[in-house]
């Protein structure tokens, strides 16, 4: 069988500067360490053959950026660990690095930390710049934003918040805690076991949420919707073509009910409506003359309400 190929971030940068203790207790580990190496890396690597994008990472901030034109993947970040002195604090950081490999369609970019370093080195952060095109999956830790990948996007954190902008084919997020919040044209399944859900629905398509806490769902049509809502606190309810004010739950169907949405929130509040989009800005003008265009008519004892034309039946002579 055919090993995966691999290739290794170079370091681009480093910095040395003290505080290691503070970056010692975060790790849980004694604060006796009074030096912090940071390493500062990018790297580059074609897409040729890759179907899927896998990210396996350590806790981080992570944000990725899909841009349809893109033939190769692109990531930078900054590494920081440990050392009891400057020249162990650089050499413990140049020993950690994300590793490139590839095999039968998948690209998976992954981290790789020698045991002895491993519980005192952190991926501060990590950009990524990939295709669009291909579909992504994220494994690990921490608060991850995504924009522009319109192909399947599946994220799966054992803790963080979630960003999604965009997509088009799926977007499956699952964080054991953390706020969900996702704008998307396609089927979305959004899971947290502790944080909110926002969903803003640019295209009729499949919805599941399963929380615990507060659930906001913006829908572009509710032709054809099976919404079914359970394990809620209040609900609200207001599209075109129902609404509804409660709590529990609240099931209905709208024409075929081809287009289904399920929540489950855990007892949160959950709000259901139409994408309200903002009113267009519109010029003011200012009339400085000396005469008022605001007109009082008191001949039925009726005052006409600014900016409106009201027929009140009455005729007022000459």
């Amino acid at each position: 069988m055919p090993r995966p190929r691999r290739s290794s971030t170079p370091p681009s940068r480093r910095a040395l500067s003290w505080g290691g203790g503070a970056l010692a207790c975060a790790l849980g580990l004694s604060c006796v360490f009074g030096f912090r190496g940071q390493l500062g890396f990018a790297d580059r690597q074609p897409l040729d053959g890759v179907e899927t994008v896998q990210l396996h990472l350590p806790p981080t901030q992570l944000s990725i950026i899909g841009d349809g034109s893109r033939t190769d993947i692109d990531w930078s970040g900054i590494w920081s660990t440990l050392g009891g002195n400057s020249n162990s604090a650089l050499a413990n950081v140049e020993r950690a690095e994300l590793v490139w490999e590839t095999f039968e369609g998948i690209g998976r970019l992954r981290a790789e930390l020698p045991v002895d370093i491993r519980d005192m080195t952190v991926l501060d952060e990590l950009e990524v710049e990939s295709a669009s095109y291909l579909a992504h999956e994220v494994r690990g830790a921490g608060d991850v934003f995504v924009s522009g990948v319109d192909a399947y996007l599946d994220i799966d954190l054992e803790g963080g918040s979630v960003e999604v902008l965009g997509g088009l084919d799926e977007v499956r997020v699952d964080t054991v805690r953390g706020n969900i919040e996702v704008t998307t044209g396609a089927a979305a399944d959004l899971r947290t076991g502790a944080g909110s859900v926002t969903l803003r629905s640019e295209l009729p398509a499949a919805i599941t949420v399963d929380c615990a806490g507060t659930v906001l769902i913006e829908l572009a049509s509710d032709s054809n919707l099976a919404l079914d809502v359970g394990e809620a606190g209040p609900i609200e309810v207001d599209l075109d073509n129902a609404r509804h004010l409660g709590g529990g739950s609240y099931v209905r169907t709208l024409g075929q009910g081809s287009v289904p949405v399920h929540v489950r929130a855990g007892g949160g509040a959950v709000t259901v409506r139409m994408i309200v989009e903002p009113e267009p800005e519109t010029e003011t003008e200012t009339d400085t003359g000396d005469t008022t265009d605001t007109e009082t008519d008191t001949t039925d004892g009726d005052t006409t309400d600014d900016g409106d034309a009201t027929d009140t039946g009455g005729t007022t002579g000459p």
